[in-house]
This record gives C-alpha cells, structure tokens and sequence, in this order.
C-alpha cells in the first residue's frame, strides 16, 4: 500500500481541562477515535478503500468502523488486537470507553475470537484468508479491518513516525506536552486521498477536538454528577 504521512500540532489545553474535570475516565484514545470518526463524516474519503480486484476501484462505506491497536498478554506473549467500534461517529464517549474497556478486561478468547482462531490456522490457511478479507466483499473486508486504524505508544513518552495497518488511514499522537501541545500524524494511502486533503482533515480534527469534544466532556461530566447526587 504506497502510504504517505503527515503531521500537525495539536492544541488540546481546553480538552484537557474538559477531560481532567469529568468525573468518568475517557482514555486519550477514544478521544482521538471519536473526533476522527465526526470527522470522517464531513470527509467521505475517510471511509472510503482502494480495492484492486476483480478490477482497481473505490468502495465507500456508510458508516465510520474504527479500529484501535489494543496490547494484551496471550499464551504467555504480548499480542496486539484490532479493537473495532462500529458506528464511531454515532456513539457516545462514555459507550467507545464503555467497549474499550471490554477489549482490555475480557477474555481474549472471548473479545478477539476471531483473531486468535486465525492466527492458529496453518501460514498458508491464513494467507487465503487474508486475501479473500481484501478482496472477496468490499463491506466485509471494511466490517472485519475498519475503514481507519488509531494506534499510540504517547503513554511511554514516545512517537510513531509512520504507523502502517491494512486501512485507508491510521491515525496516531504522540505525548501531550507540559504546553498541551501535541503531535497527530496520518498516514495515509495515496491512492484515495492526497496531501491537501488531508491537511484540511488533520486541521477539522483538532477544530472538533477543541470544540464539539470539549462540550461532549462537559455534558458528559454533568450526566455523572447528576447520578452520582442521585445515588
């Protein structure tokens, strides 16, 4: 896939703020998820997938399916997952964290059923199955891969320069600085998408983190102090 990357310096000092006075914990990355996912809506092209067979074309999807990176123990190993949430333009924080949560917590066997099994067929089972996942169904291929991958290490104090997955896009972000200041990269196929393009959508992303999220956050906040004067 011939991807290309780019970054931009996020300001995120109101999200901050926001996110530090909510009384529910909502992970940095279901923040980045969600307003990648209402961006997608106003950028179509973010949903959007290079299919190469029978014959080379675009498949738009309806919905944005964001897949997170998820480190979990296995059998005695670190394994990484695809954490899908469907509908992420539509769901709530408090539900993506809600999901995020299971993905973490849950049996693995139970949450990533799907990716375990497969990665106990023999090499060249897999390798079929991979190749029917590309280009059997375009909706399919979306349901099981996503139409954008979110991955970060910025927990370990570190950045991704390039960060590669079998989608259009992945997004990352490094570590938020003492200033709150933060560096978002997308790394993109330039089959579907180009330069300028994608500078508008890393620039409409911050725009919704600095506005629609922070307000989602403060609504979020007064939904549980409402509950917890209730209890």
């Amino acid at each position: 896939m011939p991807t290309v990357s780019q970054t931009k310096t996020f300001n995120l000092r109101e999200l901050r703020l926001a996110r530090e006075a909510c009384p529910r914990r909502v992970s940095w990355a279901i923040a980045f998820l969600r307003a990648y996912a209402l961006t997608s809506v106003e950028f179509p092209s973010l949903r959007r997938t290079y299919i190469s067979w029978p014959w080379p074309h675009l498949y738009e999807h309806p919905e944005a399916i964001g897949n997170l990176v998820v480190s979990r123990e296995a059998n005695g190993e670190s394994w990484l997952f695809f954490a899908p949430i469907a509908s992420a333009e539509s769901f709530s924080l408090d539900r993506q964290q809600g999901l995020l949560e299971r993905y973490q917590s849950g049996p693995v066997e139970e949450v990533f059923k799907n990716q375990v099994r497969l990665a106990h067929y023999p090499f060249f089972v897999r390798r079929l199955m991979w190749w029917l996942r590309f280009h059997f169904s375009s909706s399919k291929r979306i349901k099981r891969l996503g139409t954008f991958a979110l991955t970060t290490v910025a927990r370990h104090g570190v950045s991704i320069l390039d960060p590669r997955a079998p989608v259009t896009s992945t997004l990352t972000y490094g570590p938020i600085s003492d200033t709150d200041q933060c560096d978002v990269t997308i790394s993109y196929d330039h089959r579907v998408m180009d330069g300028k393009e994608v500078a508008e959508i890393l620039c409409a992303t911050e725009c919704i983190m600095q506005t629609r999220l922070v307000q989602e956050f403060h609504d979020l906040a007064a939904y549980h102090r409402s509950l917890n004067k209730a209890a």
